[in-house]
């Protein structure tokens, strides 16, 4: 690990990410991925590595670059997404700031900066001379905030490895899986009639506190005791809601938008049969109450958001702790607590995934997003560490 050290040091990661950063690529926006995309080709060709970027379709992009090894080791993919979400009311969100140790601005830690790791760690491969058994990719997928195109894309024309490591940012913790995801509508039916009148109408807006209630008093315990091994309990959260007119009338209508994560002892078609039930429960104790249940991207034709959990024993967790102790860092093991690429590949390829990246969660998307530089050298030495381990060096 010498040699790779030394050339990670040649290779000013808080100026790598600071550029990427001056590159938007927030959600809607015009060719969104297109210009980081080609500055991450611009990268992999200045060092020799072969890079493609390839249009997924119109205005989308996703960049795929490899070190081949000779076929007789395992393969790895590290990946990344390319998008970010908008600036909202981060201000100076692509200035690239380096101050205090710390790059800031929109996507630093979410995820140009795991994804600048990603890229110094092959680089540094490549420049060591070391040559590798297995097959290493990097992978930097569009749409990941929004619909998950680009990894859709990356699971049907490929390329697929092994082994994937997703770079979101866990402070460098070891996250082997997280919860799978739906996002559901309950829409309520009621009368409408003039609030002086009210006992003539149904509102639509009490049957939804009724909903409610039921959720987080019958539902949720029924959820808690559910708790899986690593993962733990299933969830569910009243998101939004929305309904009615004006004070002075009765609402005949109100829809509420949940969050439900899911273990994987669980089922998408029993997420919606179990709040069926509560419906079916409601209306017995009062005829007057009428909901829709509905998937929020019904009619989107995404990919199902599964849950995951890569085993304790499987050859990727075992290569990344080895790493961890060898260069004494303290394992911490723990879910990732929002959905990434890395559930869309666990449940459509046979690939084992983890989730290990620099940067703290809990400044991503937010007005202070930012990463420590020197964390995201760490983590350029894990994900190099892993490779030469995983992918096995020939000698």
């Amino acid at each position: 690990m010498e040699k790779i050290r030394a050339e990670l040091a040649r290779t000013d990661l808080g100026v790598l990410v600071s550029e990427m950063i001056k590159i938007p690529s927030y959600s809607f926006m015009e060719n969104q991925e297109k210009e980081i995309a080609y500055y991450i080709k611009g990268y992999f060709d200045r060092e020799g590595i072969p890079c493609d970027v390839t249009e997924i379709e119109s205005g989308r992009y996703n960049v795929t670059a490899v070190l081949r090894g000779s076929g007789k080791g395992r393969s790895l993919m590290l990946s990344g997404h390319l998008d970010t979400v908008p600036a909202y009311d981060m201000e100076q969100a692509f200035s690239g700031e380096i101050r205090d140790g710390r790059v800031f601005g929109r996507g630093a830690c979410d995820m140009k900066g795991p994804l600048a790791a990603m890229m110094a760690a092959m680089s540094a491969i490549k420049r060591s001379g070391k040559a590798l058994s297995g097959d290493l990719y990097f992978t930097g997928v569009a749409d990941e905030e929004e619909m998950g195109k680009g990894v859709a894309y990356l699971i049907a024309h490929g390329p697929h490895a092994d082994g994937v490591i997703v770079g979101e940012p866990t402070s460098l913790h070891i996250a082997p899986g997280h919860k799978g995801l739906e996002w559901i509508e309950v829409s309520f039916a009621g009368k409408k009639v003039h609030g002086g009148r009210q006992k003539e109408g149904i509102n639509a807006i009490e049957m939804a506190a009724r909903f409610i209630r039921e959720i987080y008093e019958g539902y949720t315990p029924v959820l808690e005791s559910r708790a899986y091994p690593v993962l733990g309990p299933p969830t569910i959260n009243v998101g939004t809601i929305c309904g009615g007119d004006q004070p002075s009338t009765v609402a005949d209508h109100c829809t509420l938008k949940l969050d439900r994560r899911m273990v994987p002892t669980e089922t998408i078609e029993q997420v919606y049969r179990e709040l069926a039930e509560i419906a079916e429960k409601l209306h017995r104790q009062d005829v007057r109450f009428s909901c829709t249940i509905r998937d929020v991207f019904e009619g989107n034709q995404l990919l199902p958001h599964i849950p995951f959990v890569t085993e304790e024993t499987d050859p990727l967790m075992q290569t990344v702790k080895e790493v961890y102790r060898a260069c004494g860092r303290e394992i911490v093991i723990e879910p990732f607590p929002a959905w990434t690429d890395a559930g869309f590949l666990a449940d459509q390829t046979s690939a084992k995934c983890i989730i290990v990246g620099p940067g703290e969660l809990r400044v991503a998307h937010s007005v202070d997003e930012c990463i420590e530089i020197a964390e995201i050298r760490s983590a350029a030495e894990i994900y190099a560490a892993c490779a030469l381990s995983y992918c096995g060096e020939e000698r």
